[in-house]
């Protein structure tokens, strides 16, 4: 990454007389490229200093302290193996002295391809790439390690960068605005659908009602609750917008034998949600197990509901449209895996929407959706997220989209951006957040993307 480096410093001189080149190699062992911005650097006057030969480890520190900015130059995106030795403490000395640091490309020490860290990894307060931002860009840790992140114009048409064969994309609201479903004024509640939410217990009651708000505050037209009696009062006693059907059980837990009740109101929906809050009980995996296979309307299958397929996953092999919202502890369940093999592996993600041709949101701080063609990273969101029944609420927005005909990939899109939107109308800092207040500004969300604009920030 030197010579990309040297042009910086090269063009720095136009603002600053003061601008400084440490160079980590020997000037025998510089790429050609590298040597010619070397020697154009100098032509301008430029003032440049070897490592070991003009200038020792210590005396570097000095200088990182007293610049105002460091730009990281040191390793690109082709950074393969660790970062160790003389160059992971420079790289720790920049962590600890420098002012302010600009990283090119991506910041020295993380992986392009992953987003992890090398060994040791500058933290920048500012990257700036070049054509496209890079999935190090925004997995974490490497997320968080280019502070701001810049895409600057290299002269590549904007064609190229808007190419359908450009499978790994970055939502935007752009995308979104375009998703959400025009409410004709003649309609009716018939004409945004009706979700069917399949869930809850005696332990998780609550999980249902979340999901159907949810659904609700995207506009879906009805939400019916079918959960185990007498928990339906859960719902029908604060939300009277809701529709709450008592499914009669032995304890309290969807079973075998509760499969023939349910299918009564499956011709009511238009999508189904199965799974929020219906346990890990080993009679309610039985229900599950029994009662996919009669689910012939779209599904978004969530939570305990996917932990009772692991191992059966052919059962995500459906003639209707399907998509699974696993949390990395759920997937990691699914395939059989360790939390740290799945956590952000979106290769893996993809595997399984191809195979399963399904689409799979891998919820985490940034989420991956996948469907068996393009993959899709969202960036919204904050810690206020990280709290029980938040995901039920997302399960519902990704159910009442597709209630409203929106294709499962489109649903998750739009559901997944406008969850994490709506988290961040509150503050990062605050802890506090609950599912019902994110529930209350849905809309307000909703408006605020449906009105984007080319001159939106």
């Amino acid at each position: 990454n030197g010579g990309d480096g040297l042009v910086v410093a090269r063009n720095l001189l136009d603002y600053s007389d003061d601008v400084l080149v440490v160079m980590l190699k020997r000037e025998d062992n510089l790429s050609e490229n590298c040597k010619a911005n070397l020697e154009t650097f100098k032509n301008f006057g430029g003032h440049v200093l070897f490592l070991g030969k003009d200038i020792s480890l210590e005396s570097l520190m000095k200088e990182i302290r007293k610049r105002d900015i460091v730009v990281d130059s040191i390793f690109g995106t082709g950074l393969k193996g660790e970062v160790k030795g003389e160059i992971s403490k420079i790289i720790e000395g920049i962590n600890l002295f420098a002012k302010y640091v600009v990283s090119v490309d991506i910041p020295s020490g993380v992986d392009t391809n992953t987003g992890k860290i090398l060994g040791s990894a500058i933290k920048a307060d500012l990257t700036v790439t070049f054509f496209l931002p890079k999935i190090g860009h925004v997995l974490f840790p490497g997320r968080e390690l280019a502070g701001k992140l810049k895409v600057a114009n290299i002269g590549i048409p904007k064609f190229f960068r808007e190419d359908t064969m450009i499978r790994r994309r970055i939502i935007d609201m752009k995308t979104v605005s375009n998703i959400i479903p025009k409410r004709p004024p003649d309609s009716h509640k018939g004409t945004f659908g009706t979700v069917l939410i399949i869930g809850g217990s005696k332990l998780y009651s609550g999980a249902p009602v979340l999901v159907a708000l949810g659904a609700l505050k995207v506009g879906a037209g009805l939400s019916i609750i079918l959960t185990p009696h007498p928990y339906n009062t859960v719902a029908t006693g604060n939300f009277p917008e809701i529709v709450s059907v008592p499914i009669e059980t032995s304890d309290g837990f969807f079973e075998e034998k509760s499969v023939k009740e349910v299918m009564e109101y499956l011709g009511k929906a238009n999508v189904v949600v199965l799974g929020p809050g219906i346990s890990r009980y080993s009679k309610t995996v039985e229900f599950v197990r029994k009662l996919l296979p009669n689910i012939d309307v779209p599904l978004v299958l969530d939570a305990d509901g996917l932990n009772a397929i692991a191992g059966e996953l052919e059962l995500l092999k459906r003639k209707q449209p399907t998509v699974i919202t696993p949390h990395p502890g759920e997937l990691a369940r699914l395939v059989g895996k360790s939390v740290s093999d799945v956590k952000y592996n979106y290769v893996l993600v993809e595997d399984l929407a191809r195979r399963y041709q399904c689409t799979v949101v891998l919820k985490s701080a940034t989420t991956i959706i996948a469907s068996s063609d393009f993959t899709y990273f969202n960036l919204t969101g904050n810690t206020g997220l990280a709290v029980g029944g938040s995901g039920d609420v997302l399960s519902g927005m990704i159910g009442g989209f597709m209630a409203q005909g929106v294709d499962t990939t489109n649903a998750a899109i739009a559901g997944v951006y406008i969850h994490g939107l709506a988290s961040e109308k509150f503050p990062d800092d605050v802890s506090g957040l609950t599912p019902s207040d994110l529930l209350k500004i849905i809309p307000s969300v909703m408006k605020e993307v449906r009105g984007w604009t080319s001159s939106s920030p």
